[in-house]
């Protein structure tokens, strides 16, 4: 009784407060939400708890909305796997089917392919084949839009403030923009904002289209390997609820059902060209471990973060954005643990723990954060005295819209957001290619990992050693044999002998390079300071006038 005391007594406190401020501010402030109807579960508790109604900043602040989504957009960098994507995508196209087993490589040529992200490659190629550069950027600008929208749509189920929903917006758009990048994966970030938008619905107001996330899943399952999140987010999500209703004397009626959720999106995933083999291939991609050392995805947080000062500090904000979005979390759950949100809360954790496992997660730790942190940060400025202020709000954001949609444009013009050209994130052998080219050369390559794809689309008439497919194409002995060769073990020599390469094509930093200028039968026969062509020392490549040729890289390098 003391307990239900108290927080009617806070709840009256919390109407009083917005009853005063809405007579000193006029009939333009909001009014204080009237005492909602009983509800079960979660519902019932955040309600209890005095959350007032839902405003959502798309209505609060569009413009500055789309200020946002240009600013997590605004990495325009390409990945190495960029041209790989493309080159498979326009080869679906060209054939008007999937390639079951790998064209592209020579060390397994003929092996089964279960391209587990065959559809999103599809849609790539048709944006660039129909509008190029640009029609990539629109494609990635459409997928940064969704995923926003999709956080706002769920800061709105929170009942905080705009200030708090905007303010913890803003950090998450900063963070998510080195990782929105040309790739699958932006997929995985927007229907992960989705379901958390749908459940924050169900979780906060007792009910939501949960059926939505069976066809959410169907396309996840053909999009990109990250539904496995999905499927991980809605059994925890269904797990707490259970126990919850549980411990609370309220059956299973709704975990049951949750369940069944759960099962039938997990089941949709299967709805692919592969089937249960697509289930294979993504586990498969957790059980490689032994790639991720030249992967920077997938080094943990604060390893990438080392990295990442080493190679420059201003890239450090990014990273301390996601860290303070994350700490966020945990100190306002430690000060109000009663939010009525500990399914979401649960989520937030997991993605927050599987971040500092590997930085390819962060965007789905920043997503999930986002909602608890509103949420608790909300409920503590309250619980402080300022009900006052959360209580009410204006109908619309005192920025000039005009103001900001032309901020939009600025940034938009100055970002290269639209523009036809893409830059490099790293060097590409483009000297040694055009070498190649201008010679005649082609065959079997053995070329660096992060340089495979780009020399597929290239070079189409030679085939490549090991390419970012590691998961859906390659064998571990293969992994290992690569790395072998890539970090100059001692065995890395077998890999020249096992195997009929008729070129290697390395940066001359790499301890391949070692191996290589000691290895008999092998010549350089061109390079430059970003890259080394070396040919057979037998074959009529090593033979060319004036060789070793020393070439001079562009200045600039821009996809593709």
């Amino acid at each position: 009784m003391g307990v239900r005391k108290a927080v009617s007594n806070f709840a009256q406190k919390l109407n009083l407060a917005a009853e005063t401020a809405a007579a000193v501010q006029g009939p333009e402030a909001a009014a204080p939400l009237p005492p909602p109807a009983p509800r079960s579960g979660f519902a019932a508790e955040q309600n209890a708890a005095g959350q007032r109604r839902s405003l959502s900043l798309l209505r609060y602040a569009p413009a500055l909305i789309l200020v946002l989504i240009v600013v997590a957009d605004a990495g325009q960098r390409s990945d190495p796997d960029l041209w790989g994507h493309l080159r498979f995508g326009q080869t679906a196209l060209a054939h008007h089917g999937l390639y079951l087993t790998d064209p592209y490589s020579y060390s397994v040529l003929g092996a089964p392919w279960r391209n587990h992200e065959w559809l999103t490659e599809v849609l790539m190629a048709v944006a660039y084949n129909h509008l190029g550069v640009v029609g990539l950027k629109l494609w990635k600008f459409t997928c940064v839009a969704a995923t926003i929208l999709f956080l706002v749509f769920g800061l709105a189920e929170t009942g905080a403030s705009a200030a708090i929903q905007f303010n913890t917006l803003i950090v998450a758009a900063v963070a998510l923009m080195p990782q929105m990048q040309f790739r699958p994966q932006l997929f995985t970030f927007l229907l992960f904002a989705g379901m958390l938008a749908i459940l924050a619905r169900h979780n906060y107001r007792g009910s939501a289209p949960l059926w939505l996330t069976i066809p959410m899943m169907a396309l996840w399952g053909n999009v990109h390997g990250g539904y496995l999140i999905g499927i991980a987010t809605l059994g925890a999500y269904t797990g707490v609820v259970g126990l919850q209703d549980l411990f609370a004397g309220r059956g299973l009626a709704r975990a049951l059902k949750l369940g069944l959720l759960t099962a039938l999106g997990t089941l949709a995933t299967l709805v692919s060209p592969y089937g249960i083999e697509n289930w294979l291939v993504v586990l498969n991609a957790l059980r490689v471990h032994a790639v991720r050392v030249v992967i920077l995805d997938w080094e943990p947080l604060t390893r990438a973060m080392m990295i990442q000062w080493y190679a420059g500090h201003l890239g450090i904000v990014f990273y301390l954005c996601v860290l303070g979005l994350i700490a966020a979390f945990a100190v306002s759950f430690v000060m109000q643990p009663a939010g009525g949100d500990l399914p979401l809360a649960v989520v937030a954790a997991m993605m927050s723990i599987a971040a500092f496992l590997a930085v390819r997660n962060m965007p789905l730790a920043v997503i999930a954060c986002s909602l608890p942190v509103a949420r608790h940060w909300s409920l503590i400025l309250q619980r402080r005295a300022k009900a006052s202020e959360n209580a009410t709000a204006a109908a619309r954001s005192g920025v000039n819209p005009w103001f900001a949609a032309a901020m939009a444009a600025f940034l938009v013009i100055a970002m290269g957001i639209f523009s036809n050209r893409i830059t490099t994130e790293v060097p590409y052998p483009a000297g040694a290619i055009g070498f190649m080219k201008a010679k005649g050369l082609a065959g079997n390559v053995l070329v660096d990992f992060n340089w495979a794809e780009y020399f597929m689309w290239h070079a189409p008439e030679s085939k490549v050693f090991f390419d970012g497919r590691y998961d859906s194409v390659y064998p571990l002995e293969i992994v290992d044999q690569y790395l072998a060769f890539y970090f100059g073990k001692r065995d890395a020599s077998k890999v020249l002998e096992s195997y009929p390469h008729k070129f290697v094509l390395i940066p001359p930093s790499s301890a391949a390079y070692g191996v290589m200028t000691r290895a008999a039968g092998w010549k350089l026969i061109y390079h430059d300071q970003d890259s080394a062509l070396f040919a057979r020392a037998d074959s009529p490549a090593a033979r060319l006038a004036g060789i070793p040729v020393a070439g001079a890289n562009p200045p600039h390098q821009y996809f593709p």
